[in-house]
Order: C-alpha cells, then structure tokens, then sequence
C-alpha cells in the first residue's frame, strides 16, 4: 500500500503559518505546527519528535487534512452532555418570568420542587444565564438619611419617582 501524498499550495501554507502562532486555539496551533512540519517534507517521526506529540496523533492530524482540509483541522467535533435542565427549559423560562427568583439558592430549590431535577447554585446559575439568557441584578435598600424618618424618607422618595421633588438645578428654596 503506498503513503498517500499531501499538497501543500501557497495559500494553504500562508494559511497553516498564520495559525501556526496566530489562531487562538492552543490545539489547533498544534495541529497546525504539524502540517507545517509536513509542508517541509519531515517524516511522521521526525514530526512527532518536534511537535512533542504520538505518531498516532501526526496520522490522525493528517488525515483529517486529506478529508475535511483546514476548516477540518480548526475544528473539533465535541458536543458534550445536554444538561437534565434543558428538557424543562421553557417550563423553567415561563416559571421565572412570571416570577423571578431572589437568589440562586431560590432558584435552585424551585427547579427541584418543579422538576425533580437537583443542581448545586452555582450550575442553577449557568443555566439561568447561558441558557435563559437570564442574569442576576445585585438590589440593595436605599438607606434612611440620618435626619428622617422612615416616614419622611418614603414620602420623598415617592416625591422623586413622580417627578415633583424640587430639587432641580434652580428650583431649590429660593433663599
């Protein structure tokens, strides 16, 4: 059986140096080093030793080359675990619109009594994010001036979101 033989033209090998360094991938430099190194006819030994990685891993590189080119080459075909949550996203999505959780602690417990499915805070709040498209908002009490009381405060407060606060630029007390 013979060897199968590689080209190499002049955009491809532009191509492979600019990604050998330049993409931002550090596997794909990789790869990308070891096609360099067969575009200046090395053996698959001598590539191994010099890219620091298996024989095996030169063959499969190339080979992928030789079927799916440099767009095969740049990318890896993993897709991971779906998560438990997605099958109830939009149950999910409609429960938290209508209703937004306090904390992720809250949402945690609310997916496990709507569900049955139990994810630590930490996940409850990636799924809500990456997934929903939700995000959390930090909320704090607006403090009481030292001189007011609770009363007063509020009263200005409902002043202000009314619009008729008189404390404008030039609309102060007219000393």
């Amino acid at each position: 059986m013979m060897r199968p033989t590689y080209s190499f033209p002049e955009a491809v090998v532009e191509a492979i140096a600019r990604d050998r360094y330049g993409h931002p991938d550090p596997r794909v430099q990789e790869r990308m080093e070891i096609l360099w190194l067969k575009s200046k006819n090395q053996t698959h030994g001598c590539i191994a030793e010099l890219a620091n990685v298996s024989r095996s891993t030169v063959q499969r590189v190339l080979r992928i080359f030789a079927v799916k080119g440099l767009d095969g080459v740049r990318s890896f075909g993993w897709k991971g675990q779906p998560s438990a949550l997605t099958p109830h996203r939009a149950t999910i999505e409609e429960e938290f619109r209508a209703r937004p959780p306090h904390t992720a602690h809250d949402a945690a417990r609310r997916i496990e009594e709507r569900t049955g499915v139990r994810r630590k805070p930490s996940r409850v709040r990636k799924f809500l994010k990456d997934d929903l498209g939700m995000k959390c908002l930090k909320v704090a009490p607006i403090p009481v001036p030292p001189k007011k009381t609770v009363v007063e405060h509020a009263r200005t407060q409902a002043d202000f979101l009314k619009g008729g606060t008189g404390t404008e630029a030039g609309a102060g007390s007219g000393r």
